[in-house]
Order: C-alpha cells, then sequence, then structure tokens
C-alpha cells in the first residue's frame, strides 16, 4: 500500500442513511480511519437524512436547504485541497 499517496491530502466524508441522523456515527467512526492513513478531514460533514424523502424520481433534490450545506462543505473542501497543496509544494516535509 502507498500510504505516502495519502499524506497531507483533503478529505470530507457525507453520510447517508435511511434515519434521521444521516450517518453521522459512521462518520465519527470514520474520521479516526482517515487520519491514521494521513488524510487531512475538513471540519464540515454532509449528513444526509432520511435519504428515500430528499430526492423526487429524476434525482433532484426536494430540500433546498442541503445546497447551502453542501455548497460550504465542498468550499471547505477546496480551500484544505488548496492550502495542503501548497504546504505540500513550498515547505520541507
Amino acid at each position: 500500500m502507498n500510504l505516502k499517496e495519502y499524506i497531507h491530502k483533503a478529505v470530507g466524508i457525507c453520510g447517508v442513511s435511511a434515519g434521521p441522523f444521516g450517518g453521522a456515527r459512521v462518520i465519527e467512526a470514520l474520521l479516526p480511519v482517515m487520519r491514521e492513513l494521513g488524510l487531512v478531514t475538513i471540519f464540515e460533514d454532509a449528513n444526509f437524512g432520511n435519504v428515500q424523502d430528499l430526492f423526487d424520481q429524476n434525482g433532484n433534490l426536494l430540500d433546498q436547504a442541503y445546497v447551502r450545506r453542501i455548497d460550504k462543505f465542498l468550499n471547505e473542501l477546496l480551500w484544505m485541497a488548496r492550502a495542503l497543496r501548497y504546504g505540500r509544494e513550498h515547505l520541507p516535509a
């Protein structure tokens, strides 16, 4: 396994569940695994609870509140990825 490929790379975790908590426990359980691999987890996560009620037949999101949440999630992921890339390219290991 090439762990060096994972060191100082950004990762965001999304949780999906049929219940109300959107995989919050699985996200919590995955955080130490991501850190052990050398990945840097962002501060936001995306939880899709009651996923069976979130999309219409065409896959369109029904609750627009998720758009703002996912936008925040993706912006944080991009920021962290850019910051870590800068660090990998300009700072000594």
